[in-house]
């Protein structure tokens, strides 16, 4: 079913329209956002000075805290260096401005027509720090945001306020850019050839270069190098994941938060070299770059904008084309397998996801296109992620009578196979392999229950990690502000000890598959039956969907 953007009856709603863009940090659409309110003026004597390994810095004071944006933790990806492992970032002379977000890394708009809020460049390798205010000579906890996206979009300006995380918890809060889409992921053998095996997994690198910047300049900011958490959602959640997975991120990291971007069975997990080797070179074909004896600096020759032209690197399917890669070089196998195998013993995890997260989907691929689902389009739509003999089941155990309409029935299956049982198996996975995990499912709906971005839908937890999104800060009701600050604590207090219960969340077992904590502004509660409201026992031998 179709419709436009102008009807009155389907889009009257464009508030909530407007309200559901800025709350979902993974669909991109940052912008640079201005000195934030209150910070002091740019040379003002007040603004904190910290010197790393490449020269001194000044950033500025807001909110209560410190912030040091875009300082280069690698060099510029473009020329000879795209598609390639990120290089140490030259070191300059003098202070330098540390008040302003870097440039993103190349990507699509996130839409359709929307033009790029955000300058881009390939000199895009920065990191931005939230410090608590007189940290110098401490040792706090280092909590490293990895940014969500379907690793096509997103740069660390959308996450430019922890403001309330960072001040009440005592933590540090660090942002890294890593490339996404083809300048991320491209998988091609003589990449491989080029690098000892590595290919596919450039972002991944990035975010390693990242890591390893942290455990050399942390303690220029008051971080302990030997405390860092890394936390991040969707393809964020799973680049936690991937760096589990990763021999060479051991000891970059000392715990884990996955927020609604499982290890286990996900579209995101890395594919196996042949299969994106079919993929790249599908990609280099289609942009005329086919010769498999020229393909590279053909690649490499083409302007941003021709590499960007392609499908592929926009959001516009729950099938993925870019992702980190299973090289057997920088990662050796699958997340699932790597936690069942007790990769993270001795590394604390939490590990959850989002009670209505198809929603958000629902409004990304249909309705900001003009669609809404019919049953037609239901059943065309699961036969098109599926076998047939997995779309037989699928349909038999969401069968359209159940649901008051396709679309319910569709956001529940990407709710329940995409996101809410590959929690739960991340979860059993790692316990298999001896680590301590807690599970929660988030319940609150900070936008209500409006017609286009309903309940807890995929992203909805982040506002309650963040203070603002894009630089629009995102404004709770009471209750939903009082269980953004348990969060918040309790993330902190994670970060400080390894254990995530607080007086808000106990008790929290970490020792049942059949447990989660279940969070919501009305009350918070242990839960007992997660795998039977999301159909678990048919998604279990499910090993890959999208």
């Amino acid at each position: 079913m179709r419709f436009t953007l102008t009807d009155p009856g389907r889009y009257r709603h464009s508030l909530w329209l407007r309200s559901a863009v800025a709350v979902i940090g993974l669909i991109g659409t940052a912008f640079v956002a201005p000195a934030p309110v209150g910070a002091t003026p740019e040379g003002d004597s007040a603004n904190p000075i910290a010197t790393v390994t490449t020269g001194a810095v000044r950033g500025i004071h807001a909110d209560g805290i410190d912030q040091y944006l875009g300082i280069p933790f690698a060099a510029s990806t473009a020329g000879a260096d795209r598609f390639a492992p990120p290089r140490p970032a030259p070191s300059w002379t003098g202070v330098r401005p540390a008040d302003t977000h870097g440039p993103q890394c190349p990507q699509s708009p996130p839409l359709p027509n929307l033009p790029d809020l955000q300058p881009s460049s390939e000199d895009c390798l920065s990191i931005d720090l939230y410090v608590p205010e007189h940290a110098s000579g401490a040792t706090l906890p280092v909590m490293v945001w990895l940014y969500g996206g379907a690793f096509v979009l997103g740069s660390n300006a959308q996450y430019d306020s922890p403001a309330r995380l960072v001040r009440e918890g005592q933590v540090i809060v660090a942002v890294p850019n890593y490339r996404v889409g083809p300048f991320g992921f491209l998988a091609l053998p003589e990449l491989a050839a080029a690098d000892g095996g590595s290919t596919g997994t450039y972002g991944t690198l990035d975010q390693q270069a990242a890591l390893r910047w942290i455990r050399d300049n942390a303690p220029a900011f008051g971080g302990d190098p030997g405390n860092v958490t890394l936390f991040g959602e969707s393809a964020g959640g799973m680049s936690v994941c991937t760096q589990l997975a990763s021999p060479s991120a051991r000891g970059l990291y000392a715990k884990a938060i996955v927020e609604s971007g499982s290890c286990a069975r996900s579209p995101l997990a890395p594919p196996t070299t042949a299969t994106a080797y079919q993929r790249s070179g599908d990609y280099a074909a289609s942009l005329g770059c086919g010769d498999p004896a020229t393909r590279l600096p053909c690649l490499r020759a083409l302007p941003v904008d021709r590499l960007l032209s392609s499908p592929t690197t926009a959001l516009n399917t729950m099938a993925v084309t870019w992702s980190p890669v299973r090289d057997d070089v920088v990662i050796t196998s699958t997340p699932e397998d790597a936690l069942a195998d007790g990769v993270a013993r001795g590394v604390p995890l939490i590990v959850g996801s989002n009670a209505g997260e198809g929603a958000t989907f629902l409004l990304l691929l249909d309705y900001l296109h003009g669609t809404v689902p019919g049953a037609s389009d239901y059943r065309t739509w699961v036969r098109g992620l599926f076998d047939d003999a997995t779309t037989a089941r699928v349909l038999a155990r969401y069968p359209l009578p159940e649901f008051d309409s396709p679309t319910a029935a569709k956001t529940q299956v990407i709710t329940d196979g995409f996101f809410a049982c590959p929690a739960l198996f991340t979860t059993r996975a790692a316990r298999r392999g001896g680590a301590t995990v807690w599970q929660y499912q988030f319940n609150d709906a900070p936008l209500g229950w409006n017609p286009l971005l309903p309940g807890a839908f995929h992203g909805a937890e982040v506002p309650y990690v963040f203070s603002a999104l894009m630089g629009v800060h995102i404004p709770l009701p009471a209750s939903a502000d009082l269980l953004s600050l348990h969060i918040q604590q309790s993330w902190a207090h994670f970060a400080h000890t390894g254990d995530p219960r607080t007086s808000d969340f106990t008790p929290w077992p970490s020792d049942t598959s059949t447990t989660t904590l279940e969070l919501g502004s009305d009350r918070v509660s242990l839960g007992d039956n997660f795998s039977q409201q999301h159909r678990c026992d048919l998604w279990s031998d499910i090993d890959h969907v999208g």
